[in-house]
């Protein structure tokens, strides 16, 4: 199955020329699983790093740097395979996506861990992003397109927002942002990591909910239902 890829990332005018650069200058000795299992160890390093702010919120730049480590193995692997025309389709697609979903799981959890976010608003946006990727997977079996991104919001724009925003806790530490916002005042207290990540978590789910129906009935209108009367020959022939 030839799957025909969408990525129209905010930070693709920044991202694209960037990889093509890397895979041009990545030594041969380098090779595409390589750089799978940086990306897997690079979310590995975000994950201790958040844990381990729970003691010093220095520890958030670990998670950074493991963000920057994650970025470059997830996103340069199958642009060098393809640089180097040694793709491995069926290959490279599970293990490209078998590494997402694991690295995902254990950035969010983390962040729940840290003391950036409630455990449950960090579990709200990994059943978002679990909804996006499943979403994804959905169309790459119907439609032989796989959405990179979403209205131009994907994993690298996760990363940035991440990485923006452990920077500001850094600076200025865990800001407690519900005194500013009456709808908030009920909680004990609310983070910037918990806005954010609760509103795109919220927005996301919105999104694939009218993705869905969108899709549900241009499919109804090209594949629709069969009068149950007619016969094989006569359906064939409809078609």
């Amino acid at each position: 199955m030839v799957v025909t890829r969408v990525n129209q990332s905010v930070l693709g005018a920044l991202e694209r020329p960037t990889l093509a650069w890397l895979a041009r200058h990545m030594p041969p000795g380098v090779k595409p699983d390589h750089l799978t299992l940086l990306g897997l160890s690079g979310a590995l390093f975000t994950g201790a790093g958040f844990i381990l702010s729970c003691w010093s919120i220095g520890w958030l730049w670990l998670a950074n740097f493991g963000l920057i480590i994650n970025w470059l193995g997830d996103s340069v692997d199958g642009t060098l395979a393809r640089h180097r025309r040694i793709e491995r389709p069926r290959y490279g697609f599970f293990i490209d996506h078998t590494s997402d979903m694991f690295s995902q799981v254990v950035i969010f959890l983390a962040i729940g861990i840290s003391p950036c976010a409630h455990f449950a608003v960090a579990c709200l946006g990994l059943i978002a992003f679990l909804m996006a990727f499943i979403y994804t997977m959905i169309g790459t079996h119907v439609r032989q397109r796989m959405r990179i991104t979403y209205f131009g919001f994907g994993p690298t724009e996760i990363r940035a927002l991440l990485f923006v925003g452990n920077l500001l806790v850094l600076s200025f530490g865990v800001l407690d942002v519900h005194a500013f916002v009456p709808y908030l005042s009920r909680f004990e207290w609310v983070s910037v990591h918990d806005v954010v990540i609760s509103a795109l978590a919220g927005i996301g789910v919105m999104l694939i909910v009218f993705l869905a129906v969108r899709e549900m009935r241009a499919l109804g209108a090209e594949d629709p239902a069969h009068d149950p009367g007619l016969s094989p020959e006569l359906i064939d022939r409809r078609h």
